[in-house]
Formats: structure tokens, sequence, C-alpha cells
């Protein structure tokens, strides 16, 4: 993965060869107006045109400190445990490692919290390979950070073939801010 002038990451396409930014097709962005749970983004459809997906988040939770929570998402609206996933976090000094391999969702990234400054917000690139096959587990990997000197890697597994047809992103007990931004993209490959 590559990191772009412009802040945008690249991820490698078959064959570990980069994937060319005129192949990122924006499809739909949502700017929340208001304090929501979670959000939905649907992804019936776009297999005949793209083998992947990446989703942009932007996110700032109600979660009373600095650190905004633990976002989660899940595929087609299963919440079987049916999920794999693990994560890297650092603060600075402090390292967290965790993962659960038989979970209802998979962690993604790190959302500032209320505490944080006005107007920050963590950022997350979240690049799920292989959507649409249908003879593949789906996996996802993902970059996140916030002005908290919070930085994270994560990855996770859903055991299903199935093409993915939604993606649900959930605050996990908080509730993410008006003007969180999820913005969904195809990516050609």
């Amino acid at each position: 993965m590559t990191l772009s002038a412009l802040g945008i990451f690249s991820a490698a396409g078959a064959g570990g060869a980069p994937v060319a930014a005129g192949s990122y097709e924006l499809i739909s962005s949502t700017i929340l107006g208001s304090s929501q749970t979670s959000v939905s983004l649907n992804t019936t459809g776009l297999g005949s045109t793209y083998k992947h997906i990446q989703i942009r988040a932007t996110m700032r939770t109600t979660e009373a400190n600095n650190d905004g929570g633990n976002p989660f998402i899940r595929f087609n609206g299963d919440s079987g445990n049916n999920y794999a996933w693990h994560l890297l976090v650092s603060s600075g000094s402090t390292v967290v490692s965790s993962g659960d391999i038989n979970a209802p969702s998979m962690l993604f990234g790190k959302p500032a919290g209320s505490s944080a400054a006005s107007g920050n917000f963590g950022a997350s690139v979240i690049d799920i390979l292989d959507a649409f096959s249908t003879s593949k587990n789906k996996t996802h990997r993902s970059l996140s950070g916030h002005s908290n000197l919070q930085v994270g890697a994560f990855s996770g597994h859903w055991r299903s073939t199935n093409a993915i047809t939604s993606v649900d992103i959930f605050a996990n007990g908080p509730s993410f801010v008006a003007g969180s931004r999820f913005s969904l993209y195809g990516i050609k490959g």
C-alpha cells in the first residue's frame, strides 16, 4: 500500500502491482447530518464493474474520551460468529494487539472521541478485497489514526463466498457525530 501526495492510499492489484490512481471511482459518500449509531453502504450490482471496494471514513463519536471507541463492520447483514479480526494499535510508547477468530463482526478503525479537540476526526481507509467473488472468502485491511497520537492497522476475514451486497458500519456503543463521512469507492483491479 502506498500513500500519494494527496494522502490517498493505493492498494496493490493482482500480483502486487500498484493500482493506478484512476482505478478508484467514487460510488457514494454519506456525511452525517446528525448523530447515528450505524451507517449502511449498498454495494448491490457493483460486481459487474469493480473487483475490490474501498471505504474512506472520517469519524468522531460521542465516546467521552479522546479515543472514540472501537467501531466495527459486518457484510450482508450477517451477525453470526463468522468473522475473524486482528488489530495492532499504537499510541506513542504503548502498543496493543488483539483479535478474535469467532466474532459477530470485525473491528476496523480508530475514531476521535468527544474529548478530542474540537473538529478532530479519526481517519480510516478500509480495503475490501475481491468483494464480489463467489469463490473466495472476503478479507479487509485498514489503516487508521487520529490526532490523539493513535495509529492502527486492522485486518479481518468473513467466512463466506457470497458477493458483498452491503457493508454495515457500527459505532459500537457511542454514536457517530454529525460531520462523520463514509465514502465508498470501487476499484476495477
